[in-house]
């Protein structure tokens, strides 16, 4: 059943009710089987019902409903009560469920099974409250509950109606409402990161079932993805996320038993990812001018997946080398422009809008430069046993510069003379001296000598040699630096005469040496010892152990000289600085060796891993409003002590300010902040000591400022036509500041008086129409982006109206005494003694009004033709205005005769002529004076044969229609309108109207 009620039903707070229901009872007088087996009967049941004193006595009122509309009379109490049911026994026979009733009957359309699709609902009994039903309309458009009459709805209002159907009892079936919640986890995220969301649908109220259906996860108006309900639950995991801020939803999309519902917004902050970027160099070394290739791969870290995009900086030192494009996360940069020496190349990652920048350990690049060698040997000529010096010069090819360091290889062929240290750039290999002696015989002596041969160096002798076909040869490499003054003294034999030989001087150079260079650990991290080993060792053929003293230096640095102990020399160092130095061991030479440099050894010192902190922000006072100082704080800490350092705050992605912590904490104070919903973060810059870190999101809301509307009016008091100027200011209310913008809207009472663009928070209106007497004035500011509205205190106007003056108000009525439907004049002329008044004249018939008519010169005048038969007492009112007091005429008593001498013709036409059973057709009935003139009122009755299908109502054109399904028998119908008649037209019967009916 449904039931639709309109309250307040004439003047005495009556009430109307318009119920329909489908009802069942059992067939048969005893329900036995002997008289029907106790079968259950369905009927449909339509009641249109109004409570007593609510209606005038005797007069006609419509009632239209979803099934049509209907006449009816109210009866001596002021009642309606009308009650038709309808069954589906048209043939008698049983059963007679509902299956049949609901297609067949007015209620049957309003009211239908849910599902309304097969299949069809089971037997059973129609009131059982298990049995679920839902409205779907009315078939004739009609969904609403209307009475049209004399003061249906009190005095002079004559329509009252309502489109609430309520009271739905039992048999209505409702979806119950639901609730739904949504989670993310987890959140905050980072980009890539896989986030679950979670939707949890369930009944408002208690529910023993658990709804079914589907969620569909959005971020904003974009679609996620719909998942079906399992247990009331549904996930949905996505790892496409962009970096920033989401505004989730679940939306439950219902089902036959639960309405719908959209969880409130879940906000998703995805953070963006971590990075780590690698660096590689090839070739390393290179020379100068020599194409190297510099390759880089960023990575995301867990729990960010994902491949970084943006671009790659290429630095060496804090000199970019280019800016590179990433391509699946990696990028590379080929460059031949490196000076000659050692570059600490880095690739840096510049971040993009889901990542965050990274920056790769430091790579020694060594670029070091093409040189050209060249041999010269003294004395060239030179005889077997000479000495002789071969130099080698080592020098850079243009435009390469500096001092080549190392060791040159001299050799004879393929075969190894020896290897020299380069000294500024030289090198030097002297062969050993061979010294060989031959003994002749003096002619005229003859033959070979024999016997010995002493070699001596001034008077030491070096050796003693026997000769061998007159010669005698001595390989010597003892002889000490410098020049020696050779002699070979033949020592005769029985056959010879000794003698010795001229001096043979012989210069013998220092020997030369190579240094090496060891550095342990290497790389090694600031404040670290590193041990710096240098070993001297003589250049074969020279051979010894080298003495003096060795000087460590850090390029031309001297970090400390050692003396050599078995030809090596330590020195302990704790005091490079970060980067990479370029080291070397330089011998100093003695007596007997010659001076040497290691190669270059390049130390790299690392700063010492930063430690892990932690930064957290606050943010007070949080909410805040427009203009309010809110302190940022933060605190960033770490397990290795007390960080030092700065902290960025950050509003997204715009930096509020960079403070320098004290004591490891940092705050700002900023009045800037829009308003609206903040993501502020702080984030420390970390340094070599402390590894930098970023804060939670701390989301901070900033609230519209709150505002002030004041309101004057000057002058007040005034009189009708000054004019008024109304002067408005809004201010910002502490903590709020600013100058609010907008409009300010100046009210009287609810009626907008302008509306006027606040300039420099103040507003005003001059107006000069406020009428006579006490004006509630008020001021309204509409608000804007950063402020609250307000409205001002009211401001009572006293707007004095200088005295009305008299008036005197006459009415005519022409024809009188005249017939039904015959058009009367009313004539009215309004005169004072203070001029010609204006303003309008109201003509009333007794307490109703005929209509408002405007004065020209003084006059009005309404023609009218709708009086009924009988007396009417007409006045003419003058309504008066500012200048003119209000006035009435004299009663004018209007006699209008009856017509009733005069008939009618009924006219009816049909929607269609051929229908199928219980199909919707449409009948009008149109009713005619003959030969009068005027329009019949009243009623129409609609008969199939000389059944009454139903009465209606007819409208002022003088039609009454009818929309009915309840042509149900197959054949042919005859239809019928019949005009009852009223007080001034009598009735007439239509020519019939064959329908026929077909299955």
């Amino acid at each position: 059943r449904t039931t639709a009620t309109i309250n307040n039903i004439g003047n005495v707070g009556g009430r109307a009710l318009l119920v329909m229901s489908t009802q069942a009872g059992f067939g048969g007088a005893t329900g036995t089987a002997a008289d029907g087996a106790g079968t259950q009967i369905v009927f449909a049941r339509y009641r249109v019902r109004v409570l007593p004193n609510g209606l005038v006595p005797g007069a006609t009122y419509v009632v239209t409903g979803p099934f049509g509309a209907q006449s009816f009379v109210a009866t001596a109490t002021g009642t309606i009560n009308f009650t038709v049911d309808q069954g589906c026994l048209v043939g008698g026979a049983l059963p007679c469920n509902f299956a049949s009733v609901l297609p067949t009957t007015n209620a049957g359309p309003f009211l239908t099974w849910d599902p309304a699709t097969p299949p069809a609902p089971t037997a059973g009994f129609i009131g059982d409250g298990l049995l679920t039903h839902t409205i779907t309309g009315s078939p004739s458009n009609t969904n609403f509950f209307r009475i049209q009459g004399p003061n249906v709805g009190g005095s002079g209002v004559n329509v009252v109606e309502t489109n609430l159907f309520t009271n739905v009892i039992g048999k209505i079936y409702v979806r119950p409402a639901t609730s739904t919640t949504l989670n993310s986890t987890p959140n905050p995220s980072v980009f890539g990161q896989a986030v679950t969301l979670t939707a949890t649908v369930a009944p408002v109220l208690t529910d023993p079932l658990v709804p079914t259906g589907s969620v569909t996860f959005k971020d904003g108006a974009t679609t996620l993805g719909t998942v079906a309900l399992v247990n009331g639950s549904a996930s949905l995991v996505t790892s496409t996320l962009t970096a920033g801020s989401h505004s989730l939803t679940a939306s439950y999309g219902g089902s036959l038993e639960f309405a719908v519902s959209t969880s409130a917004v879940r906000t998703q902050t995805v953070n963006p990812g971590q990075t780590t970027t690698t660096l590689t160099s090839t070739p390393n070394p290179s020379l100068a001018g020599q194409t190297v290739t510099l390759s880089t791969t960023v990575t995301a870290v867990a729990p960010a997946v994902g491949v970084p995009t943006g671009t790659v900086t290429f630095r060496d030192g804090a000199a970019a080398l280019g800016t590179v494009t990433l391509v699946n996360g990696s990028a590379s940069l080929t460059i031949s422009t490196l000076a000659v020496g050692s570059h600490s190349l880095t690739a840096v990652y510049n971040a993009s809008p889901n990542f965050l920048g990274s920056t790769s350990p430091t790579v020694t690049q060594v670029v070091n430069s093409p040189t050209t060698t060249s041999l010269s040997s003294t004395p060239n000529p030179s005889v077997i046993g000479q000495t002789v010096t071969l130099t080698a010069t080592v020098s850079p090819v243009p435009p390469a510069v500096g001092t080549p360091t190392g060791t040159v290889t001299f050799n004879d062929g393929t075969t190894s003379l020896g290897t020299a240290t380069l000294v500024n750039g030289t090198a030097s290999l002297t062969i050993s001296v061979t010294l060989t002696a031959t003994v002749s015989a003096v002619s005229p002596a003859a033959g070979v000598p024999t016997g010995t041969v002493t070699f001596r160096d001034g008077n030491t002798a070096l050796a003693v040699v026997t000769l061998v076909n007159g010669s005698a040869s001595l390989t010597i490499s003892t002889l000490a630096t410098g020049n020696h003054s050779l002699t070979a003294v033949y020592g005769g034999s029985p056959s010879f005469l000794g003698s010795t030989s001229p001096v043979v001087n012989q210069a013998v150079n220092l020997l030369n040496t190579s240094t090496s260079l060891t550095s342990t650990p290497n790389p090694s991290t600031t404040g670290q010892a590193v041990t710096l080993t240098a070993t001297v060792s003589p250049v074969p053929p020279a051979s010894g152990v080298p003495t003096g003293t060795v000087t460590f230096r850090d390029g031309a640095t001297s970090l400390g000289t050692v003396t050599l102990v078995n030809g090596s020399a330590s020195l302990t160092i704790s005091t490079l600085a970060l980067g990479s130095h370029s080291l070397t061991a330089v011998y100093s030479g003695s007596a007997t060796f010659a001076t040497s440099t290691s190669p270059v050894v390049n130390q790299v010192v690392n700063a010492p891993a930063a430690a892990a902190t932690s930064t957290t922000i606050n943010s007070t006072p949080n909410p805040s409003s427009l203009g309010q100082t809110v302190t940022l704080s933060a605190t960033v800490t770490s397990g290795a002590g007390v960080p030092t350092g700065t902290v960025t705050f950050r509003d997204g992605a715009t930096a509020l300010g960079t403070v320098t912590l004290v004591n490891g904490s940092a705050s700002l104070n900023v009045t800037t902040l829009a308003v609206g919903s903040h993501s502020l973060t702080a984030a420390f810059n970390g340094n070599a000591t402390f590894a930098a870190s970023t804060s939670a999101v701390r989301t901070q809301t900033v609230n519209a400022g709150n505002s002030s509307t004041s309101l004057t009016s000057s002058p007040n008091p005034s009189t009708v036509g000054q004019t008024v100027t109304l002067s408005s200011t809004v201010s910002a209310v502490a903590p709020a500041t600013g100058v609010p913008t907008g409009t300010v809207t100046f009210r009287d009472g609810a009626t907008s008086l302008g509306v006027v663009t606040l300039v420099n928070g103040s507003a005003s209106l001059s107006i000069s129409t406020l009428a006579a007497g006490s004006h509630s004035l008020t001021a309204v500011y509409s608000g804007d982006a950063s402020f609250a509205a307000s409205t001002s205190a009211t401001v009572t106007q006293i707007v004095n109206a200088p005295a009305a003056a008299a008036t005197s108000t006459s009415l005519t009525s022409t024809p009188n005494p005249s017939t039904v439907g015959q058009t009367v004049t009313l004539s009215s002329t309004v005169t004072s003694g203070a001029g010609v008044p204006t303003g309008t004249v109201t003509f009333r018939d007794g307490a109703a009004t005929l209509g408002t008519v405007t004065l020209v010169n003084g006059s009005a005048s309404l023609s009218i033709s709708t009086l009924a038969a009988g007396n009417h007492s007409l006045v003419a009112v003058y309504n008066g205005t500012a200048s003119f007091a209000p006035s009435t005429s004299p009663t004018v008593t209007q006699l209008v005769n009856n017509a009733n001498t005069a008939g009618t013709t009924t006219s009816l036409t049909s929607s269609a002529s051929t229908i199928k059973s219980a199909s919707f057709i449409t009948f009008t009935a149109t009713v005619s004076p003959v030969p009068a003139v005027g329009t019949p009122t009243g009623s129409v009755s609609f008969f199939d044969g000389t059944t009454l299908l139903a009465t209606a109502p007819l409208n002022a054109a003088g039609q009454a229609s009818l929309v009915t399904r309840r042509l149900q028998t197959v054949g042919s119908h005859s239809i019928t309108a019949v005009y009852n008649g009223d007080a001034n037209f009598t009735g007439s019967t239509s020519p019939a109207f064959i329908v026929t009916v077909t299955p």
